[in-house]
């Protein structure tokens, strides 16, 4: 059986977050198994590498020592453009203006920056789905919040449809 090799730059990336996460501690469902379901759900849905990279790398500013320009140093501009829309101001403290403040960065970002914020969504969800954890409130409503975003941009409608499905039950 013959299985297909990932491209040279999502190998790349897979290592750099690697390193990157290397002795970091993140919640369960978090680090690099997120990282990695965020981005089969993009593969499934036909992204392109690039956001497929972007996707491997969108939580490694906010989660690890490194910066948005190691990403543009490894990566280039577009998937530095696409982590650093993803990447929440920490200065903000108060969770819903920051978050707010996220999905203002969203809109203004190309299209597959929103698209990889659902596939972020949808395996956050997921996850709690499986493990039979929890999603606050407050967070539920940043999920809904962004769906309005994608719908308004007009994302790509499977995965509006695949979160709008993760979210009605909830």
């Amino acid at each position: 059986m013959h299985v297909a090799q990932p491209p040279p730059r999502t190998v790349a990336a897979v290592d750099f977050a690697i390193d990157a996460y290397t002795g970091v501690k993140v919640r369960p469902g978090k680090g690099i198994p997120h990282a990695e379901a965020v981005t089969d759900i993009l593969r499934a849905a036909g992204a392109d590498e690039s956001t497929q990279v972007a996707a491997l790398l969108h939580d490694v500013v906010e989660d690890t020592s490194r910066s948005v320009e190691d990403v543009r140093a490894t990566f280039g501009d577009r998937v530095a453009g696409m982590v650093a829309a993803l990447s929440e101001d920490n200065s903000i403290e108060r969770y819903a203006a920051r978050k707010r403040a996220l999905r203002s960065q969203i809109a203004a970002a190309e299209p597959a920056t929103t698209d990889i914020a659902l596939a972020d969504k949808i395996a956050s969800l997921r996850h709690a789905a499986i493990t039979g954890g929890h999603i606050s409130a407050r967070k539920l409503s940043h999920y809904r919040a962004t769906l309005r975003l994608a719908r308004a941009s007009g994302a790509s409608t499977p995965l509006v449809a695949q979160l709008e499905r993760l979210l009605d039950p909830v």
